[in-house]
């Protein structure tokens, strides 16, 4: 996820409801599990709302910005002035100026880092009608944007050869079939023309067989051809299999969702509640709304907020999983190789250190077969405090059905009571649902497991 918060259906009263609340956004538990770097991300937020405020001040908007927000509090809550937010009439400040501090630290061994690609797109051009005498630049279409074209032209932005191109929106066939490369306009999928669009008649493909229901749009098709460069500039060299692995994970986990949702492939046969908060959303909401002024400059500032969340959002995700996820799976990988020097049974785990493992354990277990013969039943690591925990795997993926739950005797017992029934000294707690215990030592949490095996 990105690391400023998602603006739900009315973005002033998702980050600060009602203006008694606003200098919450200072407080630490204001800043969730991401520590200062949420919070400074709630800062810049504020920054761009608050000047988007007072840009509608000036144009006599009587919208919801100006209802919801009283400048002053939130300048006070955010311990700003007037003269930091240098508030005109002209256009908010951009969002890659706003979160610079916080995108020194998505650098990584890339070429291309947050910062630098922010950077990038504050100097892209973004254009309205093709100048004389320019012959390479990017094109889509002009009028309302969508997440797709958005990501499909931040990650060309990532590629040297698009890097110092502008980006010209529009419709007319003439200025398209100028481009270098045109994505989401164009009636035409010509990979070797460079031609990505999805919208004719004709047009079925898909990522792979394994998503043969959810047809690519603009950002699948670019991330199909050139996912790899991409994920290579933003991560730098990876083996081959490491490689393989960021690309599953992004697409699955974030270009399939623009696919699907430019597809209209609904998440749920029946949802039960609406997503307002998801990148397509706030991209949709960065349009001009209808009782803005809208032209081809007010809406071609917007696109580049857009790109702007667009790259913020693609960089946290790679770089996620090369910075977080990919040294997971590592220690995943060999806890599973070295399991049965752990128990002769093959079915007990330990981490080498904790991380997140659940689904490591499952793509490698699909991976190989002899990461699921046996099946690991229980992991034990040590916890943030010193004391070792003992985890009961999943039966599937994300669910909370168990392949073997801890004795029902220990369930919800703790302490003095729970070693005793265990007859396992240094027992802290089993949970009542019988998914996790933990102990005082390292052996304890083993005893653990494998009596309850």
């Amino acid at each position: 996820m990105a690391l400023f918060p998602p603006p739900g259906p009315c973005a002033i009263t998702s980050i600060c409801p009602p203006s008694e609340n606003l200098p919450a956004v200072n407080k630490p538990a204001a800043r969730g599990a991401r520590g200062p770097c949420a919070g400074a991300a709630q800062v810049g937020l504020g920054l761009a709302l608050a000047a988007r405020h007072q840009r509608s001040r000036h144009s006599g908007c009587q919208g919801v910005l100006r209802r919801e927000l009283n400048l002053e509090i939130l300048l006070k809550a955010l311990n700003l002035d007037r003269e930091t937010l240098t508030l005109t009439s002209g256009p908010a400040p951009r969002m890659g100026s706003v979160f610079g501090d916080m995108a020194k630290r998505q650098k990584g061994p890339g070429t291309v880092s947050l910062e630098s690609l922010s950077a990038q797109l504050e100097g892209t051009e973004v254009l309205a009608k093709r100048p004389d005498g320019l012959d390479a630049f990017i094109c889509t279409h002009h009028g309302t944007f969508h997440a797709d074209e958005v990501m499909a032209c931040a990650m060309l932005k990532c590629l040297e050869n698009f890097q110092g191109l502008p980006i010209l929106r529009t419709r007319d066939p003439a200025e398209i079939d100028q481009a270098t490369i045109v994505v989401d306009v164009g009636g035409t999928y010509e990979p070797e023309k460079q031609r990505f669009d999805h919208h004719q008649k004709t047009f079925t493909e898909t990522y792979s067989e394994a998503y043969s229901g959810i047809k690519l749009s603009s950002a699948g098709l670019v991330f199909k051809h050139f996912g790899a460069q991409v994920v290579q500039a933003l991560c730098g060299p990876l083996e081959e299999k490491s490689q393989a692995a960021i690309l599953a994970k992004t697409y699955d986990s974030l270009i399939r969702e623009l696919d699907a949702l430019d597809n209209g492939v609904q998440v749920a046969d029946e949802p039960r509640y609406r997503f307002v908060t998801h990148l397509g959303a706030r991209v949709g909401r960065l349009n001009p709304s209808w009782q803005e002024e809208n032209n081809p400059a007010a809406e071609n500032t917007r696109f580049k907020e857009a790109l702007l969340l667009a790259a913020k959002e693609l960089c946290d995700i790679v770089g996620g999983y090369s910075n977080h996820w990919l040294p997971a799976r590592s220690i995943v990988d060999e806890a599973l190789s070295q399991r049965k020097d752990v128990h002769p049974s093959g079915e007990i785990m330990k981490l080498k250190q904790f991380c997140p493992w659940q689904d490591h354990l499952f793509d490698l277990e699909e991976e190989e077969q002899a990461h699921r013969s046996p099946l690991v039943k229980y992991v034990i690591f040590q916890d943030s405090r010193g004391s070792w925990r003992v985890q009961a795997a999943p039966k599937v993926r994300g669910s909370f059905e168990l392949r073997q739950k801890l004795p029902s005797a220990w369930c919800g017992v703790r302490d003095d009571e729970l070693s005793k029934i265990a007859e396992i000294p240094g027992c802290i707690f089993v949970h009542a649902n019988g998914f996790i215990g933990g102990n005082a030592t390292e052996e304890g949490a083993l005893a653990m497991a494998t009596k309850a095996l």
